[in-house]
């Protein structure tokens, strides 16, 4: 246990597991390269009892260890030690429990693809900020697959993000000076399966981020018509992450660049690109539930104009 972490917002972090079942052998390297950045870790709520579906436990028991870990007033945040498959059956429990969880202190939670699942229902239901980043098991891939650094939460949550090469996908995202909503979404499969359910989100005021890996382009179509068949959509905007394979050619990176063109064509507010998150080698981390503002530079000219937009978050403001 680190001690000097004791006094440092967002060191006091436990691991645990809601999705599909991870390596333990793997688990005492992970809480090392936590320990190393300054993280005070347990693993109090990392158990498993591997279920049919190959998932670390019972819905129920994986939605009891996940309501105890977010009730525990010793723990600041939650990293999800890994994705997989399973999180969204754990809705139901969470809402039987959500005046409980109200009544606290909000958490944070970290973690992406699989854990979209639940960053939906602490945004949506509890009005909760979360971090949409790597899962704590992806740091055993650093150098390999994963070349994005471990995020810094106390950094987040005070300074906030800016990304400068955020690319406008349609005419509506070139002529916008600027939109500002609060963000939600993550992995696009999650998502849209709450399309049409209790669980889809409120898109009022909304900009929605989403990604995805193992979707053919022709299933991305699918998935993208789907969005444009939605009623109600009162979205501000869509960023769109990666969704090519982690070693992609330049024709397959194209080619899924190309489906999301011809659905920013079609659709009727503003559409960006940033292939910087999501289960790729990078995986920029966002904080949802929390303002993000889009906006052109508006300054520039000559050799300094620029195509991109920039994308600012906030600094983190608790409830």
């Amino acid at each position: 246990m680190n001690k000097q972490a004791a006094n440092i917002p967002y060191k006091n972090l436990t691991l645990i597991a809601c999705s599909t079942q991870y390596e333990p052998s793997q688990v005492p390297q992970v809480t090392a390269i936590l320990a190393q950045h300054g993280y005070q870790v347990s693993c109090q709520y990392l158990q498993q009892n591997i279920s049919d579906f190959g998932y670390v436990d019972t819905d129920q028991a994986r939605a009891h260890n996940l309501i105890q870990a977010l009730l525990d007033p010793t723990i600041e945040v939650l990293w999800f030690y890994r994705g997989g498959g399973g999180a969204l059956n754990l809705l139901p429990y969470l809402h039987r429990y959500k005046q409980q969880l109200l009544a606290i202190p909000a958490k944070v939670i970290v973690g992406f693809s699989d854990v979209t699942a639940i960053h939906g229902f602490l945004n949506n239901e509890l009005g909760w900020r979360s971090i949409h980043g790597v899962n704590a098991n992806n740091h055993l891939e650093m150098g390999a697959t994963n070349l994005q650094p471990l995020p810094d939460i106390t950094a987040l949550m005070t300074r906030g993000v800016v990304y400068d090469n955020v690319l406008p996908l349609n005419a509506l995202a070139q002529q916008a000076a600027s939109i500002s909503g609060t963000l939600i979404g993550g992995n696009h499969t999650l998502v849209a399966a709450t399309f049409g359910t209790h669980y889809q989100a409120d898109f009022e005021d909304k900009i929605l981020i989403l990604e995805d890996i193992g979707v053919t382009f022709r299933q991305l179509d699918r998935y993208l018509q789907q969005l444009l068949f939605l009623k109600d959509d009162n979205l501000k905007a869509i960023i769109f992450g990666q969704y090519y394979s982690i070693d992609p050619t330049d024709q397959e990176r194209m080619m899924y660049k190309a489906v999301l063109q011809q659905f920013a064509a079609q659709y009727d507010k503003p559409v960006y690109y940033f292939p910087f998150f999501g289960h790729g080698k990078y995986n920029q981390p966002f904080i949802l539930g929390e303002s993000i503002t889009l906006q052109r530079n508006q300054d520039s000219t000559g050799l300094d104009m620029t195509e991109y937009a920039t994308c600012i978050q906030t600094p983190f403001h608790s409830k």
